[in-house]
């Protein structure tokens, strides 16, 4: 019997995994952003000073100003946005794979 369990269970851990992985591939492209641009949309969400001193304290070493994050925070600010819904997405799907393969194989999961 928990030769059969196991094996329903790897089953069905490989499906979700498999499941997982083919809605994060038809996920949307949200294209990328560097480092700096996620802090820069980060500061920007917080008040206008904080995103001007990190700015200028950047502009020499990274070679953004004021006027580069005015012509594209908003398109950074859709691709940050769009990357998190993403990563919630694919994180939601795991757990419900998680929880799914747990129920199937009959053991109990503690809350996370």
């Amino acid at each position: 019997m928990n030769v059969v369990k196991s094996l329903l269970s790897s089953s069905i851990v490989l499906a979700g995994a498999l499941l997982a992985s083919m809605s994060a591939q038809a996920a949307p492209a949200c294209g990328s952003v560097t480092p700096v641009e996620r802090r820069i949309v980060e500061h920007a969400n917080g008040d206008l000073e904080s995103l001007r001193s990190y700015v200028w304290m950047t502009d020499i070493v990274h070679h953004v100003n004021m006027v580069d994050v005015r012509q594209h925070l908003d398109q950074w600010r859709a691709t940050v946005d769009c990357r998190n819904q993403a990563a919630a997405a694919e994180q939601a799907a795991r757990l419900a794979a998680d929880e799914r393969a747990a129920e199937a194989a009959g053991v109990r999961v503690a809350a996370r």
